[in-house]
């Protein structure tokens, strides 16, 4: 296996698309549906690579992204940023919160997505 994946979602659609993509592309793949799931996710399984989103029920994608750049066990775990927003202020939000690159979901393809996730997993 290539490494371990948590796509962090609250849209089926999004999760089933991107697990599947991956786990063709052999990766280990986990989903979880909010912030605070995905957390729990982090701490049984550490995983390699974070695909968040940010607009999620209970916790959104920036409590999750603090809360992994603040936890020593966590804060070296690139977070790719998913989301259906894409407004510059919303990007240099999340990026200054600490995700290592950001893509919005309405103009990148799975295929472009699979590209960012092998560059920052052979870093």
């Amino acid at each position: 296996m290539k490494g371990n994946v948590l796509i962090v979602d609250d849209t089926e659609f999004y999760r089933k698309v991107y697990m599947t993509k991956l786990l063709s592309a052999g990766y280990i793949t986990r989903v979880a549906t909010n912030g605070i799931e995905a957390l729990k996710a982090m701490m049984t399984q550490k995983p390699d690579l974070i695909l968040l989103d940010l607009v999620m029920p209970e916790m959104d994608g920036f409590k999750v992204l603090q809360a992994v750049r603040a936890s020593p066990a966590l804060n070296r775990i690139p977070v790719i940023v998913f989301s259906s927003k894409g407004a510059p202020e919303e990007i240099q939000k999340a990026l200054q919160a600490g995700a290592n690159d950001f893509l919005i979901k309405a103009t990148t393809t799975p295929n472009k997505v699979i590209e960012k996730i092998e560059a920052y997993l052979k870093k």
